[in-house]
């Protein structure tokens, strides 16, 4: 079921930085890529779903220690006050209820995430992040699921409890920066706001700052552009984030399969925003040893999803594999 208008209204106001952001990308035109290996890939292909894994055996799990250490000294600083003093002037007591929660978050929050991470990818671009393909590439072969930027919007379908957050590169100065302006616009509505129930304003400006959270990296890393898609099924679940136990890179571990359209799996699945075959718009192939058997095994998992013309979405990168002795 569709947000509805006023709802969306009351979210943008409280995702500011997230929603610029996602109308920026899909006014581009631009792509976001999924760098994983082959065998993933086509395990996310034929089952339709992507691959949620818990932030606690990323790749990248110290960096949520990172953006708590960004955003500490600005919630306990002026700004942090300005903030407090916004939620209590649409309901009082509304500032004590989110930073309690926020601060109950904090203690947990590696092992209560599931997340994927994504890359925005230019549409010209053949060869892919050399950063990623070092990360995935290989004897085991990495590949670039790339998807139309406009797919990052998941307001589309609210049942589905997930949320895509760019990454914010930056130190305290750079998260004051767009806090303060998310502020304003709390201050600017708070007439509007004080016409919704006080636990939905508290969710929405919790999940602001749980997403933040998670999507604060070191500016080292800015070359990558990532979003990352979040889903905390502890505190927000949903019938159709299901999880499933999997091996990945030897570890035994269980991940949350975000379903893409599947009408064929129950008419729950019949969600045509997220189907692969408008919102993929292609899939790289990286460094590997057997490019042309792993074109062929990807096409044929792509046309048995229901992908249109596959072999011509498929683009190998040509890139040399660096071989280790």
């Amino acid at each position: 079921m569709p947000i509805d208008t006023n709802s969306k209204k009351m979210l943008q106001v409280f995702f500011r930085y997230d929603r610029k952001r996602t109308h920026a990308l899909a006014n581009s035109n631009g792509l976001v890529a999924h760098y994983t290996t082959a065998d993933t890939a086509m395990k996310i292909i034929k089952g339709r779903s992507m691959w949620l894994r818990n932030a606690a055996v990323m790749n990248d799990f110290s960096e949520i220690e990172y953006g708590k250490s960004v955003m500490l000294p600005v919630l306990q600083g002026e700004l942090g006050d300005r903030y407090r003093a916004a939620l209590n002037a649409i309901s009082e007591g509304l500032a004590d209820d989110v930073m309690r929660r926020h601060d109950q978050h904090r203690t947990h929050a590696r092992e209560a995430v599931f997340t994927a991470s994504l890359s925005e990818h230019d549409p010209d671009d053949q060869l892919g992040r050399l950063s990623m393909w070092r990360a995935y590439g290989g004897p085991v072969a990495g590949v670039a699921l790339l998807f139309h930027g406009w797919a990052t919007d998941l307001e589309v379908e609210p049942s589905l409890e997930v949320g895509v957050s760019p990454v914010l590169y930056g130190g305290p100065n750079d998260f004051a920066r767009e806090f303060a302006e998310a502020i304003a616009h709390i201050e600017g509505n708070k007439d509007f706001l004080r016409t919704f129930d006080p636990q939905i304003i508290s969710n929405a400006a919790t999940n602001v700052l749980q997403l933040s959270m998670f999507s604060i990296k070191h500016p080292g890393f800015a070359e990558e552009q990532e979003w990352r898609i979040i889903h905390r099924p502890y505190e927000w679940s949903s019938a159709l984030v299901m999880p499933c136990n999997v091996t990945i890179g030897g570890i035994p571990q269980t991940i949350y399969e975000l379903p893409f359209h599947n009408p064929a799996k129950g008419v729950e699945f019949n969600i045509p925003q997220l189907d692969l075959n408008t919102i993929l718009a292609g899939v790289m192939l990286g460094p590997c040893a057997y490019p042309e058997t792993i074109f062929r095994a990807l096409r044929d998992e792509m046309s048995g999803a229901g992908i249109d013309e596959p072999e011509k979405r498929i683009i190998v990168s040509h890139i040399p594999l660096r071989q280790h002795w």
